[in-house]
């Protein structure tokens, strides 16, 4: 190694790459500083060339040392076939590539330019003073609805505002911005602590604008007040949600998009330390990882997550060790730096557009304000006035005082002027003028948010779907509602194949149905577990298809957030995925990305999420409380789902034609025991079926003394029932739904209008089930038309039992829906 006296006078280049060996590799500190020692012969080199020509050099000398030290014979496997000199060679190999990286992470930083290096300088400014006036607005009362002070709720990234170098070199503005506003260039998933890269994804007024609307809530972008965040898809900045992972499964999605595409471009998701914490974020790089999707993951630890220390989070020594979990590159990087990390992201992107993979950067800062607005009384034991300094901290403040001290004595502004003015690129009176520009710009932008109208209450109404006219409350009781014209007439009963036990079964449907999209559309995929390779589905359904689509049937990894997260965020970027939740059951682990990302993106901010998401679902077929659930009801009351439901082969195949072209979220239920069902099989035309109307229903049989209104496998019960009703002279109509979400609430109300009595049949647990739901419906809207109580049957209040006669005890019988039938019909 080198001598005491050579190490004490290590400085430029060769420190920092000291420093990195012994943060990442700290036992190989001695032959990396010799061979470094060795190739640049004491050189402090500082420009990028010099540095380039330097990697392969200290690659070959490195590689020297590091195999000069000789693997002991006899050594035991390590793991399981792998041998220990194979697992030496791949750390080898890490070492290397690890410092190789470090030294194009050097000449990239070398390489910025002084417009870009002013460029960041300006928009650091520009960040602080745009905060400045977000926190003004919560403090200064200039807005008022009604007679009260709107003060908004919002977050600033004081302390973080370097974070805007990580978008220097990524590909945005206009050049990306296609005359039909198609965003070509990469996209970001920010949080709230990210204005600083959302700034430099379009360094423009309209920018400062939107985000200081954003939390005033008024007319305009970002979200015509739907929501409070920031975010313009037109410009690559996605909008984030408040669960904090949400949108980094949508980032996952975006790139398995580019992925797909083979373009070059790169999605990057940001979160902070603490949403680090959270399975989503876990999902998100590990799939991202497994496919090599180019993606990169920033961890932005800022020392707290609301008031929640780093120890209390993770025992991780530093963020980036987490990297080695998933195989990928991981770096810990100074988040005051602004060259560090545009150099890092830089990096991370040229690897992405390489066909690397991920990559996870770690950088490390304070938060020096509170949570929110609201939060810099507690954060710092008062609350300050906006300034361009940061405030001290008072005796009652939660912050750590040590860390904040540390940190207050490196704010990235001052920092980066002196650095470019000590290098000549600024003058020393600049950064001052540089403020009074952002001041100015943020002032105008402000005074036109002030003036800017509140959005139409009725807008509230509008935009939960792209085909639906705008909701509004309606009185059903008022005689002008109550009584208008034009109500439907019963329908009469739709045509359809008849059943042919020669037919095609359910399962053969839905095979077809997909076949039938891949065929015509190629952005069309699907995306599952155990959908690809050599399987085809858990129940062999795609099996026929591994052969003419097997690169489209892609598997994921055993994670439902996971597979819904990459259907959103590929639709959101022009694909028609089709995600698969092996069993409907499992669709709970991945909630959050329906409930609160699919389903809510077109009304937050009008974005179009064509994706299936397809649902194995029901009983009758012993098989559990996990694989027998009926979770139609879940989404039921969601606004901005679809769900279909077919009952027959014909109707699977050509709703699944449907629910491709949707421009929204469709969840579409295919019932387990309807799959090889020879009851329910028809013949179908090897052409591809017209797509069927989403919200409409089906009259399957017309009678006139009963209505049974069921969905799914029950339609089939229903009409069962009705056979045996038609032999002792009672004719009930049978109505299949279909379609739960839109609901033909004009089918179903005809129906009862038709018919004086209706039963609502379905496999489902009564409480809280679709027929409570279509029972409110009719008896508000067609009371006078009824002869009898509506009358729900459904399954027990308990979980699906799993032994056979627990199961039939369970689930409503023929017999037990026949008797109900006859009752109301005596009724």
């Amino acid at each position: 190694m080198a001598n005491r006296a050579e190490l004490e006078r290590l400085t430029g280049l060769a420190s920092r790459f000291g420093a990195f060996v012994a943060e990442r590799h700290p036992l190989a500190l001695a032959d990396a500083l010799d061979a470094f020692e060795q190739v640049a012969g004491g050189r402090d080199l500082r420009d990028e060339a010099a540095i380039e020509a330097l990697r392969p050099a200290l690659g070959r000398e490195l590689a020297k040392r590091l195999h000069a030290r000789p693997v002991p014979d006899g050594l035991a496997e390590p793991t399981p076939r792998t041998t220990a000199a194979t697992r030496i060679e791949e750390a080898h190999t890490q070492i290397l590539d690890d410092c190789d990286a470090f030294l194009r992470r050097a000449a990239i930083e070398a390489s910025l330019t002084r417009d870009e290096r002013i460029e960041i300088l300006r928009g650091m400014v520009l960040t602080r003073a745009t905060d400045n006036q977000l926190k003004a607005f919560f403090t200064g009362g200039e807005i008022r609805y009604g007679a009260a002070a709107f003060q908004g709720k919002g977050f600033r990234s004081l302390g973080q505002e370097a974070i805007y170098a990580a978008g220097i070199r990524l590909k945005r503005g206009v050049q990306y911005q296609g005359r039909d506003g198609t965003w070509t260039g990469d996209v970001i998933g920010p949080v709230i602590r990210d204005l600083g890269v959302t700034l430099a994804m379009r360094p423009e007024r309209d920018t400062v604008k939107m985000v200081l609307n954003a939390q005033m809530g008024k007319v305009g972008a970002p979200l015509d007040g739907k929501d409070l965040h920031i975010g313009d898809f037109a410009w690559g900045i996605l909008p984030p949600a408040a669960p904090l992972t949400t949108a980094t499964l949508t980032i996952a999605g975006i790139a398995m998009a580019f992925w797909r595409e083979r373009s070059d471009r790169v999605a990057l998701s940001f979160i902070g330390e603490g949403g680090s914490s959270l399975g989503e974020w876990h999902e998100a790089i590990n799939l991202c990882a497994a496919r090599r999707l180019p993606a990169i993951f920033c961890v932005e630890n800022n020392q707290t997550a609301l008031s929640t220390p780093v120890a209390d989070q993770s025992a991780v020594r530093v963020f980036a060790d987490k990297a080695a979990g998933y195989g990928i590159p991981g770096i810990t990087i100074d988040g005051t730096d602004p060259d560090q990390i545009a150099a890092a992201f830089t990096w991370a992107a040229e690897r992405a557009r390489a066909g690397k993979g991920p990559t996870l950067i770690e950088t490390v800062a304070m938060r020096m304000c509170g949570h929110a607005h609201h939060d810099d009384m507690l954060y710092l034991g008062k609350d300050p006035a906006a300034s361009w300094d940061y405030a001290p901290m008072a005796e009652q403040g939660y912050a750590n005082r040590e860390a904040y001290a540390y940190w207050a004595a490196r704010d990235p502004i001052a920092m980066y002027a002196k650095r470019l003015q000590d290098a000549g690129l600024i003058a020393a009176d600049d950064l001052d003028r540089f403020k009074r520009e952002a001041e100015a710009i943020v002032d105008e932008q402000a005074r036109e948010v002030i003036a800017a109208p509140w959005p139409e209450p009725s807008a509230a109404g509008v935009g939960v779907f792209a085909d639906e006219q705008p909701q509004a409350h309606v009185e059903v009781l008022d005689p002008a509602i109550r009584l208008r014209a034009g109500r439907e007439e019963p329908r009469p009963v739709e045509p359809a194949p008849p059943f042919d036990p020669k037919g095609r079964t359910f399962l053969e449907a839905v095979m077809l149905g997909i076949a039938d999209a891949l065929r015509s559309d190629p952005r069309v995929f699907v995306y599952g577990q155990d959908v690809g390779g050599n399987y085809g589905n858990a129940f062999l359904l795609l099996r026929p298809l591994l052969h003419e689509f097997g690169d489209r049937l892609i598997n994921s990894p055993l994670a439902e957030g996971a597979v819904l997260g990459v259907c959103v965020g590929a639709a959101l970027a022009g694909q028609r995925p089709i995600g698969e939740i092996q069993f409907n059951d499992f669709v709970a682990t991945g909630f959050n990305q329906l409930v609160n990302n699919a389903a809510k993106i077109r009304y937050r901010w009008g974005g179009s999420v064509p994706m299936v998401v397809r649902m194995p679902w029901g009983g009758l077929r012993h098989a559990g409380p996990y694989h027998s659930q009926n979770t139609e009801a879940w989404f039921y009351r969601t606004a901005g789902l679809k769900i279909v439901v077919p009952s027959t082969p014909h109707d699977a195949r050509a709703l699944m034609a449907s629910a491709v072209a949707d421009p929204d979220p469709v969840l579409y239920y295919e019932h387990i025991a309807l799959y090889r069902d020879p009851r329910v099989k028809q013949a179908l035309d090897d052409a591809p079926p017209k797509p069927m109307p989403i919200g409409r229903a089906a009259l399957r049989r017309a009678g006139d003394d009963l209505a049974i209104v069921s969905y799914g496998a029950y339609v089939h019960v229903g009409l069962r029932v009705a056979e045996r009703l038609a032999k002792d002279g009672i004719e009930a109509s049978v109505l299949d739904l279909r379609s739960l979400v839109p609901l033909d609430r004009a089918a179903v109300l005809a129906l009862a209008r038709r018919c004086h009595r209706m039963l609502i049949v379905h496999e489902d647990s009564r409480t809280g089930g679709i027929g409570e739901s279509v029972a409110a419906i009719v008896q508000e809207e067609a009371f006078e038309s009824l002869d009898a109580p509506i009358r729900i049957v459904g399954a027990l209040d308990t979980p699906v039992p799993y032994s056979p006669p627990l199961e039939e005890f369970y689930l409503a019988s023929d017999a037990q829906i026949e008797r109900a039938a006859r009752r109301l019909v005596e009724y």
